[in-house]
């Protein structure tokens, strides 16, 4: 079953377009011009984009973006590397925050 998210991927504001794009398996730059036609001519996408990205979900970890079919379920390893990333610079962050506490304890100390 295919179902209709925020891209996590294949975004430039918010994935909406690109969300659209695979949810109908067309190219995300026709979804991209398409909006731009009608904003210049109605205005109206503009309306609709904005409700979209706040109600459309984003898109789980779970799902394979680059699949073909858009629904398989498969582990991406790479998915979450940012919030690794996060994760190991605070915890760098807090060691030399102690770090830096130890040093001060002994000058205090004199």
């Amino acid at each position: 079953m295919n179902r209709l998210y925020r891209s996590g991927y294949d975004k430039k504001l918010f994935g909406v377009c690109g969300g659209v794009a695979q949810f109908l398996r067309i190219d995300s730059t026709l979804v991209r011009l398409g909006v731009i036609v009608l904003t210049i001519f109605t205005g109206i996408p503009i309306l609709i984009y904005l409700a979209m990205a706040m109600i459309v979900p984003k898109e789980p970890t779970w799902v394979n973006p680059m699949s073909e079919f858009g629904g398989e379920y498969s582990h991406n390893p790479y998915a979450n590397i940012d919030k690794e990333m996060e994760q190991l610079e605070k915890r760098a962050m807090q060691q030399e925050i102690y770090r830096l506490r130890a040093e001060l304890a002994k000058y205090k100390g004199l």
